[in-house]
């Protein structure tokens, strides 16, 4: 059995759903900024983020997508090989962090 209540592991979601502010995406040399479309927490306590991936014009492929707090610092990084051909394609991402506890 773990320290930490799940009245804890509650909180620490909570936090992080009030801190996440907004994601980028990389295409090319080029980052865009879009808004978080939701934050969910799943029947088995797994954070879900999503946000919507879509190009403006011609073709490209998502290079790495990142997370943002509401100060602006970098949360999350992920390299990413998302290859989108048409204006008329767009990605529903979501990225699912589960906060756990490791005892040693």
């Amino acid at each position: 059995m773990g320290l930490l209540t799940n009245a804890a592991f509650q909180g620490y979601r909570d936090y992080t759903k009030r801190r996440i502010a907004y994601a980028r995406y990389k295409i090319g040399s080029t980052y865009y900024k879009v808004p978080i479309e939701s934050v969910t927490v799943t029947s088995t306590g797994v954070l879900e983020i999503s946000f919507k991936i879509e190009l403006s014009s011609g073709s490209g492929e998502v290079s790495e997508v990142q997370l943002y707090d509401t100060d602006n610092q970098l949360w999350l990084s992920k390299a990413e090989r998302l290859k989108m051909d048409s204006v008329a394609e767009g990605f529903s991402y979501v990225v699912q962090l589960e906060i756990s506890e490791i005892m040693s």
